[in-house]
């Protein structure tokens, strides 16, 4: 008989949750196993993109395929191919240890490399489908793994087929980059400031990483002492008729997209007066109001109700939606 397990450890929120069971699979000979038609599956890997809810009334599968393997290509460039398990930053600081540009704008982001192609994480001036190769999935449609090329895992911002298209279908165990084709990219701003400090000839890699853990450091909570899943909200894109209005009403900074102008949620938090609140055991982050925190014993459905409140306040005063960045999974019971 199956017995309930707690998902608290699982998750960077750090809220309690209960799964009907939990498996732990290390390559894809276990995951094939684990993975039943007859059951519920839900499929995790660092925890750090979700919320979590009371019970998870479904068999909980981990995801810890290991490994990086690299492999040099004709043009100098590097191919790799890392396990879903693997810690993101941790492969970030590997590559930026051997020189290899590409990832370095996306320092320290939290959780497992799986999963930075579900949502298309992005930092900085740099996207992962910039630099992504190709995605090695297990197809539970049909029950076989497959290889999906970057053209067809239908990339946008903080968006993928993984993540809006076919939440169900795909688990993640392997994510193939191609590393050292790129230009550097040193855009923003606190960024462009940390870089001050380097001498022109000796921007690399490894200064623009150790700058963006900087700066990240300066505004971001550490998820182990505050619970957390970074961003609880997306940068909304409006159009730049909106745009203008907006900047005639506060001063904000919007990034030009191909479907108009993208503007920093943070911005529209802090002017409808979000920054530092806390409700019960939710705070919102006092450095950077994108962030919510666990500031004791708070639920999965603590963070979802304060964030009603905040997206609500911002349609009021602004006339613009705020969508989530995690994904809720289970119900409260």
């Amino acid at each position: 008989m199956n017995r309930p397990a707690s998902l608290v450890k699982y998750n960077t929120l750090g809220v309690d949750s209960t799964a009907r069971e939990l498996i732990h699979v290390a390559d894809k000979d276990e995951l094939l196993a684990a993975s039943s038609n007859e059951e519920t599956c839900i499929y995790l890997g660092g925890g750090s993109n979700v919320v979590l809810l009371n019970h998870l009334d479904a068999r909980v599968i981990r995801v810890e395929i290991k490994g990086i393997f690299y492999n040099r290509l004709e043009d100098g460039s590097n191919l790799l191919r890392v396990g879903a398990g693997e810690c993101w930053h941790e492969l970030v600081r590997a590559t930026v240890g051997k020189g290899l540009r590409g990832l370095e704008n996306l320092a320290l982001i939290p959780g497992s490399v799986g999963a930075a192609p579900c949502q298309n994480i992005s930092a900085y001036g740099r996207e992962l489908s910039e630099v992504l190769h190709s995605v090695e999935v297990f197809d539970r449609f049909q029950n076989s793994f497959q290889t999906i090329p970057n053209e067809q895992c239908r990339f946008r911002y903080r968006d993928s087929l993984f993540k809006s298209y076919f939440p169900d279908r795909y688990v993640i165990c392997y994510v193939n980059l191609v590393l050292g084709a790129l230009e550097l990219s040193v855009e923003y701003k606190d960024v462009k400031e940390h870089l001050e400090q380097w001498p022109v000839h000796a921007l690399s890699s490894r200064a623009i990483a150790e700058s963006v853990v900087r700066v990240r450091k300066r505004k971001l909570p550490e998820v182990r002492s505050h619970g957390n899943v970074g961003s609880f909200f997306q940068n909304p894109t409006i159009s730049r008729r909106k745009y203008d209005w907006l900047r005639a009403k506060t001063e904000i900074r919007g990034f030009d997209q191909s479907d108009g102008v993208r503007v920093p949620a943070a911005r529209l938090i802090e002017v409808c007066g979000w920054k530092g609140r806390r409700i019960g055991d939710v705070q919102v982050w006092h450095r950077q109001p994108l962030v919510l925190v666990n500031r004791g014993t708070a639920k999965g459905s603590d963070f979802l109700e304060l964030a009603k409140r905040i997206a609500g306040d911002v349609h009021s005063k602004f006339d613009i939606e705020l969508a989530l960045e995690p994904i809720v999974l289970g119900q409260d019971s």
